[in-house]
């Protein structure tokens, strides 16, 4: 063995020591375990002993009685929000560096497969993740709509291996765009209530849970999406829940196609068409003859929805939310 793959064999060592007792811990040492793995594989310590990074990264994971999924999540999780960081610094913006970051690592890797990379949109994620904005829960929601959504677009879900990079990349990135707002944008902005605050009806305790792929069972219609909140509720003179449909439209050819509004109002107390603020004018005109229909805008530049025009409640409206209700409780269970 050459001194240089006897030093090599040497810090393999020192590092496998260092990462064992805390492989499996569930705190900030994940981001330690990142950092020595980052070692090993941009070192090539394991080239030594072991035909590959994966071949060396499969043996210890035995060893020391983990999955491999887990620490491929932490290494992943480390480089994206390494990538992260880094582009922070080119654009001169804020941020918050790795060793002080308080995200969990399967956050962080949800918001990569959700974004598929862009760093564009993750900020925007990581934002709001970490100012308590959007929740794992809130993560999973989303990842259900993108993975819809990138079928119908014939878009790859997620890379099947590393070859198919380059394709999977420049595929799922063609849906965004630096001037305009995308679904996902709206989507995750609509997770958090603060979008309503102006209808907040009382300080109790407050429930709000935004639904996708959600289908209404007794009734055979699908709707986009679905919001379950007691925050515009009045206690104990109306409904425990106020139901609110949401369907979001963010290029401007579809605004010139003719509105839809099917048979979701005898299933909702409120319906809202939700779209960029860029597409303004577009949707006030896309709703001018919907006198019950509300609408809100995102601002791609602050990150945040609000209320254009407030939903209103007709008498006809919500008549079988009961049916929707069940669904709730379906989708829930």
């Amino acid at each position: 063995m050459s001194l240089s793959d006897y030093k090599k064999q040497h810090e393999l060592e020192v590092i496998e020591q260092k990462l064992a007792p805390i492989v499996k811990k569930k705190d900030k040492s994940w981001i330690e375990v990142y950092k020595l793995l980052d070692i090993v594989e941009e070192e090539q310590l394991y080239s030594v002993s072991y035909k590959s990074y994966t071949a060396w990264l499969t043996d210890f994971a035995a060893r020391t009685n983990v999955t491999v999924s887990l620490l491929w999540k932490k290494k992943k999780a480390g480089k994206f929000y390494d990538s992260y960081v880094d582009d922070r610094k080119y654009q001169n913006k804020p941020y918050v560096p790795i060793e002080q970051t308080n995200m969990d690592p399967e956050v962080i890797v949800m918001i990569e497969k959700i974004t598929a990379g862009n760093l564009s949109e993750a900020h925007k994620m990581i934002d709001r993740s970490m100012n308590g904005d959007i929740t794992r829960r809130n993560l999973k929601t989303l990842w259900e709509s993108e993975k819809k959504e990138r079928a119908q677009k014939g878009v790859p879900v997620q890379r099947t291996n590393g070859y198919d990079k380059d394709t999977f990349t420049e595929l799922s990135y063609a849906g965004y765009s630096a001037k305009s707002a995308t679904n996902i944008d709206i989507l995750s902005s609509l997770c958090n209530e603060k979008w309503m605050f102006s209808l907040y009806k009382h300080n109790e305790i407050r429930k709000y849970r935004l639904l996708t792929e959600f289908s209404i069972i007794k009734g055979r219609i699908e709707t986009d999406y679905v919001i379950v909140e007691n925050y515009t509720t009045q206690s104990q003179k109306a409904n425990l829940f106020n139901l609110h449909s949401v369907k979001i439209i963010c290029e401007q050819e579809d605004f010139l196609k003719k509105p839809k509004f099917r048979a979701y109002p005898e299933y909702m107390d409120y319906y809202w068409f939700a779209a960029p603020v860029v597409y303004m004018r577009e949707a006030k005109d896309y709703i001018k003859n919907m006198e019950y229909i509300g609408l809100i805008l995102y601002d791609d530049e602050k990150n945040f929805s609000f209320i254009e025009k407030p939903a209103k409640n007709s008498s006809d409206f919500g008549v079988k939310r009961d049916s929707t209700m069940d669904s709730v409780v379906y989708y829930l269970l």
